[in-house]
């Protein structure tokens, strides 16, 4: 008996808008963002702890694809589905463009596909200008020479447009020979369909011992993709989505174009996707470090120890590129995007940020730890490296921050032993001094043990995605996980919960 197990990611309908030249898109259709949606399916599947074994791309990539450009934007689908280095198949949707260009991108072909023990049958069905659809005669009959050339093989059909059941609309969103089509996968022993192209999706359904399923549109809210696991004859599919469904939930932690150590984010961008995905408010905390000092200055954090260095900084008039960073700010500034800084500790104690900006206003400054003066690599010893933390720690919460961000990940970092036995001694400076702990997964995994002692002590807890990828911006699936496995479920948010103590952005900046 061969053993069969298969899973498959399905994502439909992204009407990606990048480079080619844009119809109107309906306001529900969030093209724009596609690609980014895209990469933030995979970044949610690794939270999950899901590997697909296949990644399905059920057409309608583009929304113009006759534009001169559409070949460009196609490759940048093609880039970010190689990128998550999971085996992938997509085929064209009545928005594609020309087909041949698809498949050469794409490499589609008409041979059976067959992976984890099922054959997967890949139809590129054809539009006319009225958007009616057809499937080809010589597809139909492909469909039955493969199940008699390949006797056992559960066969899974993959097209754009839905076969089955039919939908109540004018728009002619199923092929006109659906019932052939669907008499053809009967016949074939066909177990699974699967589709895209209706928007809202349909939920799956089994009809003449076939399973038909339409996977929803990525590129709408809630922005939602398919999860289908096969294990031998049993089929379940999943329907997930990417939205933050849960109410006041504050991002106190984003990057922007001002990080040297950004990589795809801006704030613009991160604006736009922190929104459409349900956050209540977002925090462009910038590093102070990358702000006052040149890259490779900042980078190697002599800074820290030597105070000439920061002192000749502070003493030019835009202070590096603060003044900069601080028009800038102002700018972006709203009722739903808050400006604050992320700053550490230098010159034995001190907190780095110029006299001359500690009163400018900022809605939030959160503390970090990424390096610690007196820690050797290699060297220092696990005891020594705690007492070490445990000092700075001290001294940042003595300071007038309201969050201290990643906890205990300079431990991690260093390839250290979290010390677990400091988790309620920290969590107890952060509660004598109302500072509110951060729940941030930037290369960090958090310790639900560490948030779980903070809110025995009422230490309030932060949302972070310290975005410095826009794949990461307004990601908060596993900090809700974390949440609930500490015990603090959606109706403790309003007391659990960090809050920004200034409402009004009245301040001004520059």
């Amino acid at each position: 008996m061969i053993d069969r197990k298969l899973t498959i990611l399905a994502v439909s309908d992204l009407h990606y808008t990048g480079l080619a030249r844009q119809t109107a898109q309906p306001p529900q259709m969030r093209g724009e963002l596609a690609k980014t949606l895209l990469k933030k399916v995979f970044v949610r599947l690794k939270h999950m702890g899901v590997r697909p074994d296949l990644t399905l791309v059920l057409g309608d990539l583009l929304e113009n694809g006759n534009d001169r450009n559409a070949r460009l934007d196609l490759l940048a689908i093609n880039s970010e589905l190689l990128r998550s280095e999971i085996p992938f198949l997509a085929l064209p949707g009545n928005h594609d463009g020309n087909q041949q260009s698809f498949g050469e991108i794409f490499n589609i072909t008409e041979d059976l596909q067959v992976y984890g023990g099922y054959g997967l049958i890949l139809y590129s069905d054809k539009y006319k200008d009225t958007y009616d659809c057809s499937r080809a005669e010589t597809d139909i009959m492909r469909t039955q020479t493969i199940a008699k050339d390949n006797p056992g093989l559960p066969l899974i059909a993959v097209q754009h447009p839905p076969i089955y059941p039919p939908i109540d609309s004018h728009y002619p969103y199923r092929p006109a020979n659906s019932a052939e089509i669907i008499d053809s996968f009967k016949k074939a022993g066909v177990i699974l369909s699967l589709s895209g192209h209706y928007h809202k999706g349909q939920k799956p359904r089994t009809h003449e011992g076939v399973l038909y399923h339409s996977v929803p549109a990525l590129c709408e809210a809630p922005f939602r993709f398919s999860l289908i696991r096969l294990e031998g004859a049993n089929i379940e599919v999943e329907d997930l989505n990417l939205i933050t469904q849960l109410p006041n939930i504050i991002d106190v932690h984003s990057h922007s174009e001002f990080a040297y150590c950004g990589t795809t984010v801006d704030a613009a961008s991160c604006i736009a996707l922190s929104q459409a995905l349900g956050v209540s408010s977002l925090c462009i905390t910038e590093h102070s470090f990358q702000l006052y000092f040149e890259k490779r200055c900042a980078m190697g954090f002599r800074w820290q120890s030597d105070a000439a260095v920061v002192k000749n900084a502070w003493a030019q008039p835009e202070r590096g590129r603060m003044l900069t960073f601080r028009k800038f700010a102002e700018k972006i500034r709203s009722p739903f995007v808050k400006v604050g800084l992320e700053v550490d500790l230098y010159d034995n104690g001190k907190l780095l940020i110029a006299p001359e900006d500690m009163d400018a206003g900022w809605d939030i400054l959160i503390g970090s730890i990424h390096y610690v003066l007196g820690f050797v690599p290699g060297k220092t010893s696990q005891k020594e490296a705690e007492s070490l933390f445990m000092r700075d720690v001290e001294i940042m919460v003595a300071h007038d921050i309201d969050v201290m961000a990643h906890p205990f990940r300079f431990f991690e970092r260093n390839r250290l032993t979290r010390p677990k036995h400091l988790y309620p001694v920290v969590a107890g400076l952060l509660a004598d001094c109302g500072i509110a702990a951060e729940v941030n997964y930037h290369v960090n995994q958090p310790d639900v043990e560490f948030i779980r002692a903070c809110h025995e002590q009422g230490v309030s807890i932060a949302l972070a995605s310290d975005a410095h990828d826009l794949a990461e911006s307004g990601e908060f699936w596993p900090h809700v996980n974390l949440l609930k496995q500490a015990g603090i479920t959606p109706r403790m948010y309003p007391e659990a919960l960090f809050r920004l103590k200034k409402q009004a952005y009245s301040a001004p900046l520059t």
